[in-house]
């Protein structure tokens, strides 16, 4: 028995055995943040595109529907939330019908409100003046110095949920914008 070893050699597929289960335990936690952030994600856009067209109809809303707004009287600021159509507005904004009860019929998921106040709605809506006479507009309005812009804001609360669970995605607040020239006479 000269020269040769007395032990065996193993095969070398047995050494790699667990190798793949160690791996997978290792990639696991980052697989499971990409597919909650990938699910947040899409339901952040998925809201954010809620929002702006609620927003978007709520402004079109009082451009056509709120009387007491003409291009003679112009006069920019925050329109009273005690209005009807106002208070309808916000109401479509929030629920998508104008009639909607704003404290359990949210479009979106946590923008509830008790009150109809821009503090617990998040919405804003105002008045500005644009002018016809120069600028943009450039007498696109016919026989008024100033159009009536009807302006809706809404500020909505997005909370991460998968995301969240694993410590990711602070909450955040999304911001929509839509203003409308008032129509009609």
């Amino acid at each position: 028995m000269t020269g040769r070893p007395t032990h065996r050699r193993r095969p070398t597929g047995r050494r790699q055995a667990g190798t793949a289960s160690v791996e997978f335990v290792l990639i696991l936690p980052l697989l499971m943040a990409l597919f909650a952030l990938a699910v947040d994600g899409g339901r952040m856009l998925g809201d954010y595109h809620t929002v702006s067209k609620s927003v978007r109809d709520a402004a079109r809303f009082l451009a056509r529907a709120e009387p007491g707004i003409a291009a003679g009287r112009c006069m920019a600021g925050n329109l009273d939330r005690g209005r009807a159509n106002v208070s309808s507005a916000i109401r479509l904004a929030m629920t998508g019908r104008v009639d909607g009860d704003p404290a359990s019929d949210g479009l979106v998921i946590g923008w509830h409100a008790a009150n109809l106040s821009e503090a617990a709605t998040g919405i804003g809506v105002t008045l500005e003046c644009l002018d016809n006479a120069s600028g943009t507009l450039d007498g696109l309005f016919a026989g008024a110095a100033a159009v009536p812009s009807i302006v809706v804001r809404a500020r909505v609360p997005f909370r991460f949920g998968p995301a969240r669970a694993l410590g990711l995605g602070p909450a955040f607040t999304l911001q929509v914008a839509h203003k409308t020239a008032r129509l009609g006479v």
